[in-house]
């Protein structure tokens, strides 16, 4: 199991011609795997069949979705949590924060310890990407 990753020259933001370039490591995202092939993978591993995971996958979603919508944490156990953040402004008084005030919000997910142990496992292997991507921002 490896994570493949390139290098990334970066610019500094704000300074003209974007000044001393250093390189970072990013990973390569565009092995991606689809809702399709992902249920078809988990009917395989079950005796359940790739209909019946779709329709579980779905109410995960709904209702996922319908707990965060009313402020509540989902925690999954082994699989981790998901809560809502809000990115709001400064305001001068507690009586001055509002909705309005809410700049944003995303969605979160902290896996639990167990993923993070299974994950600490994985390899990195570096690709080679002779045509540096440069980034102005940080």
């Amino acid at each position: 199991m490896s994570i493949q990753f390139k290098a990334i020259g970066r610019g500094r933001p704000g300074v003209v011609g974007g000044g001393e370039i250093k390189y970072y490591a990013s990973i390569v995202r565009d092995r991606r795997v689809d809702l399709r092939r992902f249920i078809t993978q988990i009917s395989e591993l079950n005796t359940v069949n790739t209909a019946d995971v779709y329709a579980v996958l779905e109410s995960f979603l709904q209702l996922t979705t319908r707990h965060l919508s009313q402020g509540r944490t989902v925690d999954l156990g082994q699989l981790g949590i998901f809560s809502i953040s809000v990115k709001s402004k400064g305001e001068d008084s507690p009586e001055d924060v509002n909705r309005g005030s809410i700049k944003n919000y995303k969605v979160l997910f902290r896996p639990s310890l167990e993923m993070k142990e299974n994950l600490n496992r994985v390899k990195f292997e570096k690709v080679a990407n002779p045509d540096f991507e440069i980034s102005a921002a940080a």
